[in-house]
């Protein structure tokens, strides 16, 4: 409950709480960042390899330019540096969404990537 005029509402409360819970994980969600770096272009290059095409048109266009090792090193990596820096800008409560939100598209990407090389 909060306090008599209080701003706080029960659902940023909530949120709060959410945030506090995540906050104990930060250091196994940069641990899974790594995971699913890895996982992604380990199984994007051998989606590569089999004859799929990248979905991002982006990062295709990268790939025809510099080849899909370094091209998928190199766009992960800028990723990585930019949520680096922005896990140090942000309010200490937010840091752990940081990894959060840079790990959770590549394990769903590393997910369908899976499903579709091996079937």
């Amino acid at each position: 409950m909060a306090a008599p005029n209080s701003t706080a509402s029960p659902s940023s409360s909530a949120f709060a709480a959410t945030l506090d819970a995540v906050a104990d994980y930060e250091r196994t969600l940069w641990a899974l960042v790594g995971v699913t770096f890895v996982l992604d272009v380990l199984l994007t290059a051998y989606g590569l390899e089999l004859g799929y095409t990248e979905g991002n048109p982006f990062a295709r266009a990268v790939i025809s330019a510099v080849g899909p090792l370094p091209a998928m090193v190199g766009l992960k990596a800028l990723v990585v540096g930019f949520a680096v820096v922005a896990a140090r800008l942000v309010p200490n409560r937010g840091r752990p969404l940081i990894p959060l939100a840079v790990a959770t598209p590549w394990g769903l990407a590393s997910v369908s990537n899976f499903v579709l090389v091996v079937g």
